[in-house]
């Protein structure tokens, strides 16, 4: 008879869980960071090209980490009414779907990619890089992917610390194979931007295997698989009700992403590589809000699966708080070093000059994105994603595509028309998402309140 351990998420808190999570999103965040400098020293091009496609890889991404992370929170509201036997059947079943996705999500980006790269309107110089990047980046998103299982396992246990340390192993190891791509080794000639995928597809494959390890081997957590296959169907019903809806709404995003690139590309090339600078480099900043959120959604979780829901409430309240204090200090610090930053980069005269402007832009949209980050992730976990992915859906495609196309081509606002529409978007859609939360319907939709007995 296999024993797991329990779960220590409410024995950590917020800080307690969030602290490791800190530190593994600087580096994961600092990944795209690294990946852009190395291109960079290939050419403006192949790093414009790598940034412009860079958003299909994140809705593949986006796609396996909703519905892993919708499976931890149905997951973790069953661990924490203590029914561990189905919470480990549900690690199970959600286990065994996101593997399935992953399979797609491969085949998707390597030649699926392609087809979109060629339609975006970039030159011929860009599309070249990008097509050639996007051929044979999706076996990174696969092993992404199945590397997200554990890494939500572990969440829910209440020991992101290994999560920290495998992502130290992707950032050394992707480094390392950046360099030989890019400079080459002895007898290993550089390989340009077809070296820096592969460096990002043997990095993730060796951070899956640490945190394979981990789970297994180290904590021993045992997930009765067999279990879970044969309650498939009634363990993802409940995972469905929240991942279906919940993945449209970063799908939709990384889709509007990809818009406003096509419309950067059709203003001019240094629109495109000014908003490829300025998006990545800003990314840096979601590691405060993103760490934040994993944390506040195991916790969340697990409040709900107990109906404690006023603690549930004072945790987003508290974890709030706190993000947008972080996030605005780190992004004031982006603002204020814009002149650095960019030259890390590029060296082109006309990227520098507007580095404050656009840099302004960013850090205004910083606390509307935070918000929304972390109040979108606490209604997922709760199980009320439909209303907050449709009614953001509907702000992107009705009003923020409009917006930004109208601002930057009639108006001539250029790339200043993007980035003023992106700060309008994140303002509204964290609106809808501050008033739904406070409007407390998220209280009806947790599955133990769902499977309780009707009195």
């Amino acid at each position: 008879m296999h024993k797991s351990p329990k779960s220590q998420v409410l024995e950590k808190g917020l800080w307690g869980m969030s602290a490791p999570m800190f530190f593994d999103q600087a580096v994961t965040y600092t990944i795209p960071l690294v990946d852009m400098y190395f291109l960079s020293r290939v050419s403006d091009s192949a790093a414009a090209a790598v940034g412009a496609v860079t958003p299909l890889v994140f809705v593949a991404n986006a796609f396996l980490q909703v519905s892993a992370f919708a499976g931890a929170s149905i997951a973790g509201q069953r661990i924490g009414a203590n029914d561990y036997q189905r919470g480990n059947a549900t690690i199970g079943a959600y286990s065994f779907f996101v593997i399935c996705l992953s399979i797609i999500a491969i085949l998707a980006v390597n030649y699926g990619g392609c087809v979109v790269a060629r339609a975006m309107n970039l030159s011929d110089a860009v599309e070249t890089y990008a097509v050639e990047y996007l051929s044979i980046i999706g076996w990174m998103v696969g092993f992404w992917g199945c590397r997200l299982i554990y890494q939500t396992i572990l969440n829910i246990y209440g020991a992101p610390k290994w999560n920290t340390y495998s992502n130290v192993i992707f950032f050394s190891v992707n480094v390392i194979g950046n360099l030989v791509a890019v400079y080459g080794f002895k007898s290993i000639p550089p390989s340009g931007v077809t070296g820096v995928a592969l460096a990002s597809i043997f990095a993730a494959f060796s951070s899956l295997l640490f945190v394979m390890a981990a789970v297994h081997f180290r904590l021993r957590i045992h997930i009765p698989f067999k279990s879970s296959f044969a309650q498939f169907g009634v363990l993802m019903t409940p995972i469905l009700l929240i991942a279906a809806p919940a993945i449209l709404e970063p799908m939709s995003f990384q889709g509007y992403m990809i818009v406003l690139n096509w419309i950067a590309a059709g203003v001019s090339d240094l629109a495109l590589k000014v908003k490829i600078y300025t998006y990545n480099t800003f990314l840096f900043c979601l590691m405060i809000s993103i760490a934040l959120s994993m944390a506040t959604e195991a916790i969340i979780a697990q409040r709900v699966g107990r109906k404690e829901f006023d603690l549930a409430h004072l945790q987003l309240r508290q974890s709030l708080k706190a993000s947008l204090i972080g996030t605005s200090i780190l992004a004031a610090l982006w603002l204020v070093f814009n002149q650095p930053i960019l030259k890390m980069f590029t060296n082109d005269p006309e990227i520098i000059s507007i580095g404050f402007w656009v840099f302004l832009l960013g850090f205004l949209a910083e606390p509307m994105r935070t918000t929304n980050i972390i109040i979108g992730g606490a209604l997922r976990c709760t199980g009320d994603a439909t209303f907050t992915s449709v009614s953001s859906i509907a702000v992107i495609w009705l009003f923020s595509v409009p917006l930004a196309y109208v601002l930057a081509v009639p108006l001539h606002l250029g790339i200043f028309g993007l980035l003023i529409a992106a700060v309008l978007d994140e303002g509204v859609r964290a609106l809808i998402k501050y008033f739904r939360w406070k409007a407390r319907k998220w209280q009806g939709y947790g599955v133990v309140v769902r499977e309780s007995p009707v009195s």
